[in-house]
């Protein structure tokens, strides 16, 4: 891998979205998985200024892949359902911890 091909490779990938109110927000997903025939994805909020990234309290937001819109674009559901949000949350901290942690501890 050349140094360029590891530099894209540490980019974070941004998710922009825009919601019904015509209001834009940009999410760095930091996971996604596929479970019982849904697709999710895991983000935080993504700020452009350092500063405001560190300032900020990084919140979890688990959205749910919904139907493409009129436009064929991919739409994004936030999960709100208690149920769902914590187990969706609990496969995704185990996939955390396997791909983050693992390595320290050996």
């Amino acid at each position: 891998m050349s140094n360029e091909d590891q530099y894209y490779d540490d980019m974070p990938t941004i998710l922009t979205l825009t919601d019904e109110d015509d209001v834009t927000y940009q999410f760095e997903v930091i996971d996604e998985l596929e479970h019982n025939g849904e697709h999710y994805t895991a983000c935080l909020e993504y700020f452009d200024d350092p500063k405001k990234a560190l300032e900020a309290d990084p919140v979890l937001i688990i959205f749910r892949m919904g139907d493409p819109d009129e436009e064929g674009l991919n739409t994004f559901d936030v999960v709100d359902d208690d149920e769902e949000y914590l187990e969706i949350g609990r496969i995704f901290e185990k996939r955390f911890e396997e791909n983050y942690f693992d390595d320290e501890l050996n």
